[in-house]
């Protein structure tokens, strides 16, 4: 009997998107380590004499295509929507913060259509195929077509108002929050339909996102998501599915949102992205049963609570677990639900690899 030859990322991502079993458990960064648990892997590797970075780019079946702004010059830490972010220290690092929401005490819909909204042409679209396949020449790992292609409206929305303001305005104003998100869907369907035939052949998931979960139940009522936000999901999603017909569609949503999935799965998605298990009603066992046949899960391995608290082996034994709940009969990416965070134990982040059939040094 001859061995079957292993498959390659790409393979492999595309064999558990299609629901039938791979040879191992694709793997993802997903959003990545922040920048301050790079450098502390990049020590810990150092120190054994290895080197991290294409440690990290070899285990990752996936590779991430994203626009470059090449429009006028724009204000310091102000991005093309007129949202202004400055660095806040946590000790041992710093996040970019909010610190301007350009359309805080809007009121009404003149003044979202008199907004200066960005020019969705404003992008490296002549050198976009260059920029994007240096990363993988070959062609060997699973392309992800990036959030700020496809897109995520109702989170520009709230980071340009305000997560309180957005909230009351959906209740109070909901003309006012669909007049923002007809004008930030148009932005997104033109870069879309630029950025798409670029790429085409070396696509495989299409990545939107739009955070709907808090930590105990979703920040709006699935009425209120079939209202209002669903038929803007839709709308990008079918934009996509006609641009390219043979991607996956991620969605990326933090939080406890096991009663919305439904109505996700009705605007088109088939990909659920982040799978952040800490939340509640969000166990790997009862997404895999209710969902499992409609859905591939992308994520799954906690930020929170596993890796920076567990012990090496407890990380190990349950990425195994997750890889064969989540993965059985395919249909699941594993990788961090989030972000990894400084002050997990690199040894946890080599764990986690090791549960999912990965060799480490």
């Amino acid at each position: 009997m001859t061995t079957p030859s292993p498959m390659t990322p790409r393979q492999r991502v595309q064999t558990a998107l299609r629901h039938q079993q791979p040879d191992l458990v694709p793997f993802s960064w997903g959003l990545y380590p922040t920048p301050e648990m790079v450098l502390e892997m990049e020590r810990f590797f150092a120190a054994r004499g290895e080197s991290w970075a294409p440690f990290a780019d070899a285990v990752d079946d996936s590779v991430k295509f994203s626009l470059r702004y090449a429009g006028p010059p724009l204000p310091p830490q102000t991005d093309v929507w007129g949202i202004v972010r400055r660095p806040v220290s946590y000790g041992a690092g710093s996040y970019d913060e909010f610190a301007h929401h350009p359309l805080a005490g809007v009121t009404s819909v003149e003044e979202i259509e008199a907004y200066p909204w960005p020019d969705a042409h404003a992008h490296n679209y002549d050198t976009l195929r260059t920029e994007c396949l240096a990363q993988d020449p070959h062609g060997l790992k699973a392309g992800k077509l990036w959030i700020d292609i496809c897109g995520n409206p109702l989170e520009i929305y709230t980071w340009m108002t305000g997560l309180e303001e957005t909230l009351t305005n959906l209740a109070l104003r909901p003309t006012v929050v669909q007049a923002a998100l007809e004008r930030i869907c148009a932005v997104f369907e033109t870069r879309l339909a630029q950025a798409a035939p670029l790429l085409a052949d070396r696509v495989d998931i299409c990545y939107f996102a739009d955070d709907l979960g808090g930590q105990t139940r979703p920040l709006i009522s699935p009425r209120m998501y079939r209202a209002l936000i669903q038929p803007f999901h839709r709308r990008l999603i079918e934009h996509a599915r006609t641009v390219l017909p043979h991607a996956a569609m991620m969605f990326h949503t933090d939080g406890a949102v096991f009663d919305l999935l439904p109505d996700l799965i009705d605007a088109g998605v088939t990909v659920l992205e982040a799978v952040q298990v800490d939340a509640a009603g969000m166990e790997p066992e009862r997404l895999k049963s209710a969902f499992g046949d409609r859905l591939a899960f992308h994520g799954g391995i906690s930020v929170q609570a596993l890796l920076p608290r567990e012990d090496a082996g407890g990380v190990e034994r349950e990425c195994r677990r997750l890889a064969q709940v989540f993965g059985a009969g395919g249909g699941y990416i594993a990788a961090p639900t989030h972000c990894i965070q400084v002050g997990t134990p690199p040894e946890n982040v080599l764990a986690m690899l090791r549960g999912l059939g990965r060799q480490t040094p």
